[in-house]
């Protein structure tokens, strides 16, 4: 891993996620499907962030 790498980022509203923790969640927006399966293609490796305001 490079000292300042770049991660496809999803905000997860209502759950916090703490690292090697699994657990299923919703994925519904375009943009954070896009983020996914980006992830997906290249190392698996994805940044989860609790969003607080929904409207964001």
């Amino acid at each position: 891993m490079d000292l300042y790498e770049t991660l496809p980022i999803v905000p997860l509203r209502d759950v916090v996620v703490f690292p090697h923790m699994m657990m299923p969640f919703v994925i519904g927006r375009p943009s954070s499907t896009r983020a996914l399966e980006h992830a997906l293609l290249k190392d698996k490796r994805i940044f989860l962030a609790a969003q607080h305001d929904a409207a964001v």
